[in-house]
């Protein structure tokens, strides 16, 4: 195996956005070559079609990974963060991963910030950061709707069962994202883009507002993915192809468990198992040969345990400064405050939950690079409010209507948050 994890990781480490006051162990986005945001230019220069979005993957990665190829396969894994595969790679040695390592080239990149995977993907469908195509979060004030929108569901975020409600209010999934898409850039191109997505979030508004002209495969479960994955790409020779497919157990057990618990390594264990059975086994030489596999994930996560000292329901005074809930995510969170109330919110983080945050100002993060490089979509700034609050360690903020119920989270700029992934297999040298 190729492995350039020492080497990636250092720089990683090392790096730095020189007016953002974070240090620590806190890993910030490498956009400059080392981030899910250079992964779409990878894919198309792999298959050979015209650059798009941000700049491809830093030379040190790409230089390894060959191509042009007839087909490119993207293994989305939802929160398979890199010290999580790492873990579940070299303690479990039957995992289909460590058997194929001869022939890989893996290292470590970032997510984006916010770590979250309404942000993540759409970075992964159009080749930008999120203050430049403005998915910016799990929650998101949209002003033009007047409301505290949810980004995956497209519903307002104090709604429950109301999936794509906000189109009552005129909302159109394209015209809100309003950049180019990857799947349309490579239509232009001549080559198909196809994704795999489980049936029941196949069209949701998320992936409508992404999948623009791409080719939508919905499945049931794993034995459903993995054979109509083959059976599809055995019948695809001769035809360039960008194949996506996502996988969201591993993101699902860890809200619920967090991802130290062995839910999450027998869950991927058993895809992985079956995923070698009933797909690579049953890929044809003719079509592997001029394959790539890649898998990756949107973040990682991290271990939260519930405590109701993180429960604003029981900080009534911070939410009388405050002019509506938060926003984003509950490791990093967005407040909106009331006039001449920010010193006061202030204050009250920082005594109430001393050294478990880092404030920042809007203007600081979008200026320094956090959220990604310019042009920034016109309405990037009022969806930062006016206060960011990074957690440390397993800090975290919690604000829905509702029982606390979550032992894992992401959208922080933990390591274990941040680091993804990039593992990436040519399918043509035997199994």
């Amino acid at each position: 195996m190729t492995d350039l994890s020492p080497e990636i990781l250092s720089r990683i480490d090392q790096h730095q956005l020189d007016t953002l006051p974070i240090g620590g162990d806190m890993t910030l986005p490498f956009y400059e070559g080392l981030s899910l945001v250079n992964i779409p230019g990878t894919i198309t220069r792999l298959l050979g079609a015209s650059d798009f979005g941000k700049p491809p993957l830093d030379e040190t990665i790409t230089s390894h990974l060959g191509g042009p190829y007839e087909k490119v396969i993207l293994l989305l894994v939802d929160a398979l963060g890199y010290s999580l595969l790492e873990r579940l790679i070299w303690t479990e040695q039957d995992l289909v991963w460590g058997q194929l390592q001869d022939r890989a080239t893996y290292t470590p990149i970032t997510s984006i910030c916010p770590s979250t995977t309404a942000s993540a993907l759409t970075t992964l469908w159009t080749g930008e950061g999120p203050a430049a195509h403005g998915i910016i979060g799990y929650e998101m004030w949209a002003k033009e709707f007047g409301t505290v929108m949810n980004n995956i569901l497209h519903a307002p975020a104090s709604a429950r069962g109301d999936v794509g409600g906000l189109s009552r209010s005129g909302f159109d999934p394209h015209e809100f994202l309003n950049v180019p898409l990857l799947g349309t850039h490579l239509r232009k191109n001549d080559v198909v883009p196809t994704a795999f997505i489980r049936s029941s979030i196949a069209h949701s508004g998320l992936s409508v507002m992404q999948m623009e002209e791409v080719n939508v495969k919905s499945y049931v479960d794993e034995a459903d993915l993995c054979v109509s994955l083959a059976e599809y790409l055995n019948h695809r020779h001769g035809i360039r192809e960008y194949v996506y497919v996502y996988y969201s157990d591993v993101d699902t057990l860890m809200h619920r468990f967090s991802a130290e618990d062995d839910r999450i390594a027998l869950q991927f264990s058993a895809f992985s198992a079956l995923f070698k059975k009933a797909f690579l086994d049953r890929l044809s030489e003719t079509v592997a040969k001029d394959t790539l596999l890649i898998m990756t994930a949107d973040h990682g996560s991290m271990a939260t345990p519930i405590h109701p000292k993180y429960d604003l329901a029981n900080h009534s005074i911070l939410k009388s400064y405050l002019v509506m809930q938060p926003t984003c995510e509950n490791r990093l969170a967005f407040f909106y405050i009331k006039p001449g109330k920010v010193d006061s919110v202030r204050k009250y983080i920082e005594q109430t939950w001393t050294d478990r945050f880092i404030l920042i100002e809007p203007d600081v993060a979008l200026e320094s690079g956090l959220f990604g490089k310019g042009p920034f979509k016109a309405q990037s700034r009022e969806r930062l409010g006016d206060l960011i609050a990074v957690a440390k360690g397993d800090a975290y903020l919690w604000w829905a209507p509702m029982p606390n119920h979550m032992a894992g989270r992401h959208g922080g700029l933990s390591r274990e948050e941040m680091l993804v992934p990039f593992l990436a297999i040519p399918l043509g040298n035997g199994d």
